[in-house]
């Protein structure tokens, strides 16, 4: 799955929660690129604006259609995923969380099973709800 790939690709386990604020950003903003150009869809693009009231408020991030812009107002993977979700998939929230998490799930199993352990995911999706999900997953 190409999806998955390029998420490994770009997602260093061992440092990436370690490197600075700007590192992370054009390290997702590559990865944004790399995944619209797989997914054929143009000009969408990533805001990072640290913001503890509006990381409250929209649960992470957001996706602007209208802008085409993805804010994220605290690095998260899950966020930046599920946000990339809308813009592949529309507004159907289940859709893009079983995207986003089956992303991760593939990605990175065991960093999935233990943000599911210690209860770190906004929402819950169980894994043979994952593992029967395919849609939009390339």
């Amino acid at each position: 799955m190409q999806v998955v790939e390029l998420v490994r690709k770009y997602i260093d386990l061992s440092h990436f929660w370690k490197i600075s604020l700007e590192e992370q950003r054009e390290i997702l903003s590559r990865l944004l690129e790399d995944i619209c150009l797989l997914y054929g869809i143009e000009g969408v693009s990533l805001e990072v604006d640290i913001d503890s009231i509006m990381y409250r408020v929209t649960g992470g991030g957001c996706y602007v259609p209208s802008e085409r812009k993805i804010y994220l107002y605290k690095i998260s993977l899950m966020t930046f995923l599920h946000e990339i979700g809308h813009a592949l998939l529309g507004s159907s929230e289940r859709k893009v969380t079983l995207w986003a998490h089956k992303v991760f799930y593939l990605a990175f199993p065991r960093l999935y099973m233990e943000n599911v352990r210690r209860g770190r995911f906004f929402h819950v999706v169980s894994l043979q709800e994952l593992e029967k999900f395919n849609e939009g997953i390339k």
